[in-house]
């Protein structure tokens, strides 16, 4: 017993010293902390009164490339806290023009008109026709918008945008329950586009 209690109390020790060690970092570092942010503070305020521009001709110290390297951090800082800038961004992103959005257009009228038939059918045989109308029509996308996968994705996107407007997944879903393969086929199709945007 006397082992254990010997064991504990070197162990309570040795806890004892790391909190303490611990303690004594922090506040190091919670004084270096505020020194480096009274620094900051005191060479801000002489960049700010001496705003008249440095002489050219004079070689850099040592200490004044570490002033600059200390005022481009100030400038990063200065230019988050700025309000955006108005210049436009260009990217290298290709641009949707005029006939791209009319074809998608035409595509998402084609797509509605479509649903809206199925979500008005009466029997499932006519739905089951609509169906494969709507599989066909998912199948022509790249013939209707352009080859490019972002043209092809787009579009798909459009189609099932269209489907679900129309709350035709509930009724892809009666349809499925009811076994009918072209509804099966058209939910395949339409559900990993569905879910994954």
């Amino acid at each position: 017993m006397a082992l254990w209690a010997s064991i504990a109390t070197v162990v309570a020790a040795i806890c004892g010293v790391g909190a303490i060690s611990l303690l004594l970092l922090y506040l190091a570092l919670r004084w270096y902390a505020q020194q480096r942010r009274r620094e900051a503070k005191a060479k801000k305020a002489r960049a700010k009164a001496n705003s008249q521009p440095a002489e050219a001709a004079a070689p850099a110290t040592a200490q004044q490339q570490a002033d600059a390297g200390d005022a481009g951090q100030t400038q990063r800082r200065d230019a988050a806290a700025s309000p955006p800038s108005t210049q436009p961004w260009t990217s290298s992103r290709p641009v949707r023009g005029p006939e791209t959005i009319k074809r998608e257009a035409e595509l998402k009228r084609d797509a509605l008109h479509l649903f809206r038939k199925l979500q008005a059918g009466d029997s499932v045989e006519e739905k089951g026709q609509l169906c494969r109308e709507a599989v066909v029509l998912y199948d022509d996308i790249p013939n209707r918008v352009g080859i490019g996968m972002a043209s092809v994705t787009s579009g798909r996107i459009v189609f099932c945008n269209a489907l679900m407007q129309c709350g035709g997944l509930d009724e892809l879903r009666g349809l499925q329950d009811s076994n009918d393969p072209d509804a099966g086929t058209l939910v395949e199709r339409v559900v990993p586009i569905i879910f994954s945007t």
